[in-house]
């Protein structure tokens, strides 16, 4: 494993998994609901999902393959989440719009989540161009951005959550706010608008993802097919 990964990585991924013991301790001592309790512990055990999967399953499967690269992402996505938890970034008196700033965040390791993914489920059956794996990453990243706006929904309806907005808090520098009371439809579209703002944010994120993505894996193909001319040459001359 160390000898796939930097020792950087490495170090962030203890950091991670350090911060989110705290952060499980301190839910636990608090007086919250069942799945506020619930939540952490996923999360956390998240932070040695790949790790997991590698033990329990096959080398040959498809998790058996994971690349250990995708810890580093699933731990950005952990960390940047319970954060805000953790110190209360979410209120009024926390940063302004961090759950927007999070779909800002999350649509790097969510498009590289799909890359590995895809990565690991191909092995080395078929050559994946640059192209497949960069639309194939952008794709598996829109279906998680739908998902979550469903999970949102959800916890809105089941648990009275304000996820998308329903009960708006009234802050009057707050850009979105100005901008919800000029709409049409005034504070009555915020959860629409809130839920269309998220969903565009993380989409044009994935786009650029994408895009980089295809650049970095266009540019190590090419390099790979001049080694591989290089090296018949030298076997020719030999």
């Amino acid at each position: 494993m160390r000898a796939q990964i930097s020792i950087p990585e490495y170090l962030f991924w203890w950091a991670t998994r350090v911060f989110m013991l705290l952060y499980i301790i301190k839910q636990f001592r608090g007086d919250h609901k069942w799945i506020d309790y619930l939540l952490p512990v996923l999360v956390g055990t998240g932070t040695f999902a790949v790790l997991l999967l590698r033990l329990v399953f096959p080398r040959k499967s498809m998790f058996g393959r994971l690349s250990f690269h995708l810890q580093t992402f699933i731990s950005l996505m952990a960390v940047t989440g319970s954060i805000g938890n953790y110190f209360g970034l979410y209120s009024t008196n926390g940063i302004l719009h961090y759950d927007w700033i999070l779909h800002v965040v999350s649509g790097v390791p969510v498009t590289m989540l799909g890359y590995y993914l895809l990565v690991a489920m191909n092995g080395k059956k078929t050559r994946l161009t640059p192209q497949i794996c960069a639309c194939a990453s952008m794709g598996f990243s829109f279906m998680v951005i739908i998902a979550w706006e469903i999970m949102e929904f959800c916890g809105d309806y089941l648990f009275g959550d304000n996820n998308q907005k329903y009960n708006w808090e009234i802050v009057p520098e707050d850009p979105f706010y100005k901008l919800f009371t000029n709409s049409a439809a005034g504070m009555e579209q915020a959860p629409l608008d809130d839920t269309i703002v998220d969903m565009a944010t993380a989409f044009f994120v994935t786009i650029f993802t994408g895009i980089v993505l295809y650049i970095v894996l266009k540019r190590r193909e090419r390099k790979q097919e001049t080694r591989m001319q290089e090296d018949k040459k030298l076997e020719v001359a030999v």
